[in-house]
């Protein structure tokens, strides 16, 4: 539990006294859950955002890829935007898992979705080493053209090993990792001053050695202690610095599960919001996981 979150439930203790403490037991209980409470009408916003989108599952030559394409979204103002998943997880785990598809509609950003195959241990040859190969084969399967206004990549954990791939690629215009710096710190910094118009984006929490690394390392580089509890929050310098550093306090797993990290850092990204998305819900306003036992729907 965070350090200001623990003083908090200390002084309640005290205030009260015994005769309310198992009030000051759930109140702390629910402080050490990051996760916001359930919201039954926002989350069933966010899935009727879900059915209205597009969901294809292609059969890769190296593993699938899932892509999810919003309803209104157009290529000319869009984004491209991959996320490659960590490690213990596959495409299909974490795309229902991690219910990427409510976290993407949640960001409300007009982009395409791709989130291919990707080692789940180490040890594992990358799947998709060649970023242009991934979009070529998005665009042959879906017949819609990517997004032109920029191309990110986000990865969590392990993912860092495909990303890394990928920094030769010409039209990588931006890099969000989530936790995932776990070394060649020196990488990602040449990366970034390699091109003045590129942006970067960390979170560190498990990674926060690598991450207080690279911030030292970048020049002007804008930290943040926390993540803001909702979109309107976020200062206007976090909107516009080239290196954004974020100091986590959410768990390794709860920045991609949650419906609060992903939703949030997405909109840092310099993309139109579509009218017709979720843009004025609260952050982790994500429907129930999926029952597996009674089918995904999305698929």
């Amino acid at each position: 539990m965070p350090r200001a979150r623990s003083a908090l439930v200390a002084g309640l203790g005290l205030v009260v006294g015994l005769g309310t403490l198992a009030g000051v037991v759930c109140i702390g209980l629910a402080l050490a859950d990051d996760s916001p409470a359930l919201d039954p009408v926002a989350a069933s916003i966010t899935a009727a955002t879900i059915t209205t989108g597009r969901h294809e599952r292609i059969d890769g030559p190296r593993g699938p890829i899932h892509v999810w394409i919003p309803r209104g979204y157009h290529a000319d103002t869009g984004a491209t935007i991959i996320y490659v998943h960590g490690y213990w997880d596959t495409a299909d785990t974490a795309w229902t898992n991690h219910r990427l598809p409510e976290q993407f509609a949640l960001s409300a950003v007009n982009a395409m979705f791709i989130v291919p195959e990707a080692p789940s241990t180490r040890g594992v040859a990358v799947n998709y080493p060649d970023l242009t190969e991934v979009i070529r084969l998005v665009e042959d399967r879906t017949g819609e053209l990517r997004g032109a206004a920029l191309t990110a990549a986000l990865g969590h954990s392990g993912a860092y090993r495909t990303l890394e791939t990928w920094f030769d690629e010409p039209l990588l215009d931006h890099v969000v990792l989530v936790d995932a710096l776990y070394g060649d710190e020196d990488r990602i910094v040449s990366w970034f001053e390699a091109v003045p118009s590129r942006r970067l984006i960390t979170i560190g929490e498990d990674t926060v050695l690598g991450t207080e690394a690279v911030a030292d390392k970048i020049p002007g580089t804008y930290t943040l202690d926390q993540f803001p509890p909702a979109y309107d929050l976020w200062p206007a310098e976090a909107r516009t610095a080239r290196h954004v550093y974020i100091r986590a306090q959410y768990g390794h797993m709860q920045l991609v599960n949650q419906g609060i990290a992903l939703p949030s850092v997405l909109r840092l990204l310099p993309v139109e919001l579509l009218a017709d998305g979720p843009w004025q819900l609260p952050l982790g306003s994500l429907p129930p996981p999926i029952d597996a036992a009674a089918g995904d729907a999305r698929k």
